[in-house]
């Protein structure tokens, strides 16, 4: 019996360090996974004491720089709401800078900050954004060297169509860029044309409507170039007694042959049919036509990096035709000698905008006091690759009164997109 009991004894002293010895192991663990929580939480603490600093410095791009390696680590925290926030501040901030080269670069760094933290859809508009911004570069080098930049992140992200297309544009402009750049003659070009369409409609004792089509054309080639732009619209008003339906026109079209880089002969053709900006009175079943052919000298005051970006100044002579049928009765169909004094600027970059400016006094020569004074200004946005934002503004003096209750002033402000094909 006493064996026994020693055994026992024996077997109960061997079984307990073994029990111990199991239950080591969970403990540790337990206390690792504390330790692992208590570092996060004071990772988690050091980002946020980081956030704090950088919000207080003024916006640059460091600043950028730094929030966005901080977004980069909360992400790592499984923080991406957070994360997303921070890029979408640093995102605001640089799409201030000035300077575009700074504005397009930082902006490809966050689209890569977003890529890295799994938002795809995020970074491919960021990097779509900076290409419309690189277009409107107009130093061919330094547009090459962006589109390659941003080729190879369109790479990174996987998307090799994008990148092959933006590389081999990009090696085109570098090329061209790198050759001897001969002024004049000038370099050929495709055309361009830009089309936009408008419409309204208004019906309450009566019905009236108007729908339309907004062009825009260029073309330059190695001597010559030629630009149109015009609108062409279809008025309706179920009040009209003999026609319900009146064609509208305000076309201006500007042809030019170059002799070296600075003179010119120039056309210019002038045409409006019922608008509203030249007409004495323009209701009921009035009529008014204006055409004007001037032909002159043209002496270019700026030229930018394409021959189709240019600020010209022009003088000429030619006829100008105005008919008048006003309230069924006719109050002038004359053709008269014209002077043309006109500043034309065209393609005109103003930041990320593109301005069309028309600027002319055009007296006639017989009679000095029946003289029109014309300013056309057409500010275009650009949204993507195609579409833009475009505004204009049409202000016109005419100083003769053909009907007694006509204003002398009269504009027109136009919004809407435009598409280019």
């Amino acid at each position: 019996m006493l064996r026994i009991s020693f055994f026992s004894i024996f077997l109960m002293a061997m079984k307990n360090p073994v029990i111990a010895n199991r239950e080591f192991p969970q403990n540790h663990s337990i206390q690792l996974i504390a330790s692992s929580e208590e570092s996060q939480m004071e990772e988690k603490s050091r980002l946020n004491h980081s956030l704090k600093i950088i919000d207080q410095m003024e916006e640059s791009q460091l600043k950028v720089i730094l929030l966005n390696d901080l977004a980069l680590n909360y992400a790592q925290l499984g923080y991406q709401e957070k994360a997303k926030a921070i890029l979408a501040q640093s995102s605001s901030i640089a799409k201030k800078f000035e300077d575009m080269t700074l504005k397009i670069t930082t902006l490809t760094q966050i689209a890569k900050s977003y890529h890295q933290i799994g938002q795809q859809t995020q970074a491919l508009e960021i990097l779509d954004q900076t290409v419309n911004l690189v277009n409107n570069i107009t130093e061919s080098s330094l547009q090459g060297q962006l589109l390659l930049d941003i080729s190879l992140k369109y790479g990174e992200m996987g998307q090799k169509t994008s990148a092959q297309t933006l590389f081999v544009q990009s090696q085109t402009i570098i090329t061209k860029a790198s050759q001897p750049n001969l002024k004049f003659p000038f370099q050929a070009t495709s055309p361009t044309l830009k089309l936009g369409f408008s419409g309204n409609i208004n019906s309450f004792r009566d019905t009236t409507a108007l729908v339309g089509i907004n062009v825009n054309f260029a073309q330059q080639w190695s001597y010559d170039d030629l630009f149109v732009d015009g609108n062409i619209n279809i008025d309706y008003d179920s009040s009209r007694v003999i026609n319900n339906y009146r064609p509208e026109s305000l076309i201006h079209s500007v042809y030019r042959n170059h002799f070296n880089e600075q003179w010119n002969w120039f056309t210019h053709f002038f045409n409006t049919t019922n608008q509203d900006l030249f007409a004495s009175k323009n209701d009921d079943e009035d009529l008014v036509i204006i055409s004007e052919l001037i032909i002159g000298a043209g002496l270019n005051l700026w030229r930018g990096d394409s021959p189709s970006n240019f600020l010209d100044f022009q003088l000429g002579i030619g006829p100008r035709y105005e008919y008048d049928y006003i309230d069924f009765e006719q109050r002038s169909n004359q053709t008269d000698p014209t002077l043309g004094i006109i500043l034309l600027g065209r393609s005109v970059p103003l930041g990320e905008a593109i301005l069309n400016q028309i600027f002319a006094l055009t007296p006639a020569l017989n009679n000095l006091d029946n003289y029109y004074l014309t300013s056309n200004t057409r500010l275009s946005i650009p949204l993507t690759k195609r579409w833009s934002f475009n505004n204009r503004l049409f202000v016109r003096y005419r100083n003769e009164l053909v009907f007694e209750s006509n204003p002398k002033w009269h504009f027109l402000f136009t919004t809407g997109l435009d598409y280019e094909f």
